[in-house]
């Protein structure tokens, strides 16, 4: 989906509802100006998706094990000594949505009904710029990252990479003409709900999947209704990576009002953003922000990513 240049106010709005909800990671609210159209997937991966990129990947030689010898089914695969994605089977726990079977990665079925259109999750940062530079070198697009550094080397040369937080934000709210572009949602609020919990809301189950209507499970993409951007599941469903390290607030040295990534800390912990079915609606409101560790493998976070078209000259 093509999102076009603007500027936005990035950040908690202040609004009595935002503020009880929110917290002070959300602070100060603070204008970025994109001077650049980026597009940004309109769903979020899939574990089908991410399964066909994983056999290409182990059909080029590029999938490790845990001891950096190539891959030979021995559970979760590796590249250049980052886990990137839980891979089943297991016997104890809930098993990932991924499985090894006869020399290739499937998605699994959970009470008959598979699991290939739903968000790869369990997926970690290190597997989801992994994908974006396999799905790059698939396209014929200069790849975005440097895999042996882990770093973003060509950001807007078209190839395919996680949006930074600003443009994760910017698109989530919604177009300049969205009457609820500083709503709590971009789609409005419901003032009845009370966010910290897991209470039905008609207008919610409309446009997210939370704790309040998840059927104990995440949903196939693109269930719940757009924002006016055309996104689906911009709320809810999965938490998604952002290219940003963590930040404890937007009052650290070096922020970037311009769109770009906020990578200036040492930290291991990156940004995560849009709340997830097991959480209540104050997670998946537009400014709320979420961390975990690069490596992190949670059965909530996943991912869509995200590429800025190359300018013609």
């Amino acid at each position: 989906v093509a999102i076009p240049s603007g500027s936005f106010q990035m950040g908690n709005t202040g609004s009595p509802r935002d503020e009880s909800f929110g917290d002070a990671s959300e602070y100060p609210r603070h204008t970025v100006v994109l001077d650049y159209e980026f597009e940004l997937g309109q769903y979020e991966i899939t574990n089908g998706q991410y399964a066909e990129m994983l056999n290409w990947a182990l059909a080029n030689g590029y999938l490790k094990g845990s001891n950096n010898l190539p891959y030979s089914g021995d559970r979760d695969p590796y590249y250049n000594l980052r886990p990137l994605v839980s891979v089943g089977p297991v016997t104890i726990g809930i098993a990932p949505d991924l499985n090894f079977v006869e020399g290739s990665f499937v998605p699994i079925e959970r009470g008959g009904i598979s699991m290939a259109d739903r968000p790869v999750t369990r997926v970690t940062w290190y597997g989801a710029i992994a994908f974006c530079n396999w799905a790059s070198e698939r396209m014929g697009f200069l790849p975005a990252y440097d895999l042996q550094t882990w770093t973003l080397v060509n950001r807007q040369a078209g190839g395919y990479r996680l949006p930074s937080e600003s443009e994760w934000e910017y698109a989530c709210r919604g177009s300049a003409l969205n009457s609820n572009r500083y709503s709590l949602f971009s789609f409005g609020d419901d003032p009845d709900v009370n966010l910290d919990l897991c209470g039905f809301s008609g207008i919610l189950n409309d446009f997210m999947v939370y704790c309040g209507n998840d059927n104990d499970w995440i949903s196939a993409v693109g269930t719940k209704s757009p924002n006016d951007y055309g996104l689906h599941d911009m709320h809810g469903n999965a938490y998604e990576w952002c290219q940003d390290h963590k930040q404890a607030d937007y009052d650290e040295p070096g922020r970037p009002d311009d769109g770009s990534p906020w990578m200036t800390a040492d930290t291991i912990q990156r940004v995560v953003r849009g709340g997830s079915w097991q959480n209540g609606g104050a997670a998946c409101r537009s400014a709320s922000r979420g961390f975990a560790s690069a490596g992190a493998r949670e059965i909530y976070i996943g991912f869509r990513i995200a590429r800025t078209p190359p300018i013609s000259r």
